[in-house]
């Protein structure tokens, strides 16, 4: 019962250290209990100690699922606990694995928790299903001297830190001595100098792009009704009209602002075209798509001319929902889906590659003279990997645009606008998000929010950002971090014990 008791505190520590919750800095006490309630267990005990664990961090993490009650009914229950049991696996595939380690090779402890803590974060961003809400970085995002080192190893050096603090905490009540305290909170000071090094470091401020944003309040429900069209049409064209011409080089506006297809229906386009003309100002501007026979959610630029100049459709679309729902097909023919909401399931098609917006002046000769915009829509603002193509492909800022009126305020917001942060860290590019019910705001490339909002009201945030073409460490060498660990993991597993074999052998047919 103890055992279980800490592993529960743990995940209350853990779950108070997100964003929109306590402090993120209980982040750094949270595996405390964990470890001692895997101490001296065996491997069985470990996975299942580690998995309620993960399965109460994210059951109560992900309370605001519940906001989507009505358009799921009953079955968000299943979605729910559902995807907390699928993710808790990762928390109790790492009980387990230290258990093991503890009784083999105990000193190895102090790289493999945190290297196998990395990994499992790492394994659950893959594949079209991945999700990284959760991530123990993700409790820094308001801490920026603490998470400079992203520009270099990704969110997984934050959370390597993370994890390696708390043994070293656990350790120092384990043993009761000091020293390992004094390592755990001089280590902390080392990333924190580093970070406030890198802080003070000059970024490029020779390409401005002045930037306004509107941020939005339509309720979900109000979105999804044709009959509210002309009122939202009249309310986004409203805050338009308050810009003043010649004053902005670009706007932008959040995702599928319409129930209706922009592109497709010229009365609806035209009078963004009009207020662009007016402005003498680009325009992003997100909808939902009818092209080829296929829907495709997409980030539409009107260069200050009025003329469509190009468009991203969103590639990673979210699981289990209307964008992209597994075996559709057959639940369609079984009658299943009406059962299910009454909106359509895995309805979109994907976009063919994560490629910036690209933006040319009236006489440039190519595309290459263009500034080019990076717009992430929505949930793949939440991977690392996503931003890092779209700036390898030659991104000099990062636009996010979303739709969180799903989610009626809730905590769900701040978590999601913490991934902005580490997206900008990890690119060193401005990130602006553009958000419907949600938080819009605008970030350095070194992760600092230079103004933000999430008003009920709608409202227009302007602000020029530079951008930037240099490359960070993260976005050339990618994931580095991980593979390295997972070397160093193998070596661990198959290599360390054939060594000791090899050494204690001889020795043991001497003293024979």
């Amino acid at each position: 019962m103890v055992r279980v008791l800490l592993a529960l505190a743990g995940a209350l520590l853990a779950l108070l250290s997100m964003p929109g919750y306590l402090w993120g800095g209980l982040v750094f006490f949270a595996l405390v209990p964990i470890f001692f309630a895997l101490e001296g267990g065996t491997p069985r005990q470990g996975f299942w100690l580690g998995y309620g664990a993960g399965f109460v961090f994210f059951v109560l993490l992900f309370y605001w699922l519940y906001a989507l009650i009505e358009w799921a009914g009953v079955f968000i229950l299943l979605g729910h606990v559902g995807l907390a049991g699928l993710l808790a696996v990762g928390w109790g595939l790492w009980g387990a694995s230290l258990c093991l380690i503890q009784r083999q090779f105990p000193h190895a402890q102090w790289l493999a928790a945190p290297a196998l803590w990395v990994l499992l974060e790492y394994l659950r961003s893959l594949t079209r299903f991945g999700f990284t809400w959760g991530f123990l970085s993700d409790a820094l995002w308001q801490s920026p001297q603490l998470i400079q080192i992203a520009s270099v190893t990704g969110t997984w050096g934050v959370s390597l830190l993370i994890v390696f603090v708390n043994l070293l905490l656990y350790q120092t009540l384990r043993e009761r001595r000091l020293r390992w305290g004094v390592i755990a909170v001089g280590l902390i000071m080392l990333f924190w100098v580093w970070g406030e090094y890198q802080l003070r470091l000059p970024y490029s401020r020779e390409k401005p792009l002045r930037v306004a944003l509107i941020h939005s309040n339509v309720a979900q429900r109000a979105r999804s009704d044709p009959e509210q069209l002309y009122n939202i049409q009249n309310l986004y064209l409203a805050q338009l009209e308050r810009l003043a011409p010649g004053q902005f080089d670009l706007v932008l506006l959040p995702e599928s602002i319409l129930p209706a297809y922009l592109l497709r229906q010229p009365e609806l386009l035209e009078p963004y075209q009009e207020q662009v003309r007016r402005l003498g100002a680009a325009l992003i501007v997100g909808t939902i798509d009818y092209r080829d026979g296929k829907l495709v959610n997409t980030a539409a630029l009107l260069g200050p001319d009025g003329e469509i100049r190009d468009l991203y459709d969103k590639v990673h679309l979210v699981p289990f929902s209307t964008e992209y729902f597994p075996l559709i097909e057959l639940l369609r023919r079984m009658g299943i889906e009406r059962v299910i909401g009454p909106l359509p399931l895995g309805a979109l098609t994907p976009g063919d590659g994560f490629r910036p917006l690209v933006l040319t002046s009236s006489h440039a000769q190519s595309q290459d003279e263009g500034v080019r915009l990076a717009t992430p829509i929505c949930f793949e603002s939440i991977f690392s990997h996503i931003s890092r193509e779209f700036v390898r492909s030659g991104a000099q800022a990062i636009l996010v645009i979303t739709n969180d009126g799903w989610f009626k305020g809730l905590r769900a917001l701040e978590q999601h606008f913490a991934k902005a942060i580490f997206r900008a860290v990890e690119t060193r590019r401005y990130t602006v998000q553009a958000a419907n019910g949600g938080i819009s705001g605008i970030i350095d490339p070194h992760g600092r929010i230079v103004m933000t909002t999430r008003s009920e009201t709608t409202q227009i945030l302007q602000e020029t950002i530079f951008l930037q073409d240099r490359a960070t460490l993260y976005v050339r060498l990618g994931d580095w971090v991980v593979y390295l660990l997972v070397v160093f993991l193998a070596g661990v597993i198959f290599v360390i014990p054939r060594l000791v074999s090899f050494v204690t052998t001889p020795v043991a047919r001497l003293t024979l």
